[in-house]
């Protein structure tokens, strides 16, 4: 199972980097699930201890209330979500829903804690990589935000003019 696993993660961008040995290591503390249609994966307000990887399928990832949910994004193969409550325990940001059957990979804390403790190297490479995903992800928003600000700004000037 960890060499099917190992496999898998050689197609996703966050283990470009990373050697076959180190995949097949990480391959061992990661958990291969299942989400049908429709399922929970998370949502948002909850305490998260665990980031997905999606292998197959589509996920939507969403913001608000239980009754006014607006879609955010909807993502497929390759995407990582939750990986910053896998890393601080913090309460999820928003909800994400299998919008059909899903592939998952989980890494809870446990065991990246596990794969610390046990591969050292392998953990700090993982977690260079993360911290990077992370920071491209937030300059990203950012740009977002500042793009959105700047129209939101331009349009209050040329309602005051």
């Amino acid at each position: 199972m960890s060499t099917k696993i190992a496999d898998l993660l050689d197609e996703i961008e966050l283990f470009q980097d990373f050697a076959y040995p180190e995949l097949e290591v990480i391959s061992r503390y990661l958990r291969l699930e299942d989400a049908d249609a429709k399922s929970i994966i998370f949502k948002e307000g909850e305490r998260g201890n665990y980031m997905v990887i999606l292998l197959s399928g589509r996920i939507g990832i969403y913001k608000g209330g239980v009754r006014h949910l607006q879609l955010l994004s909807q993502e497929g193969r390759g995407r990582i979500v939750g990986e910053m409550s896998l890393l601080d325990n913090e309460l999820r940001s928003a909800t994400c829903i299998a919008e059909e059957h899903c592939e998952l990979l989980t890494m809870t804390q446990e065991s990246l804690k596990k794969l610390a403790r046990e591969h050292t190297a392998v953990a700090y490479h993982f977690m260079l990589h993360l911290a990077r995903f992370l920071s491209k992800r937030l300059r990203r928003v950012s740009g977002m935000m500042a793009d959105y600000m700047s129209e939101t700004n331009k349009e209050d000037e040329e309602e005051s003019e």
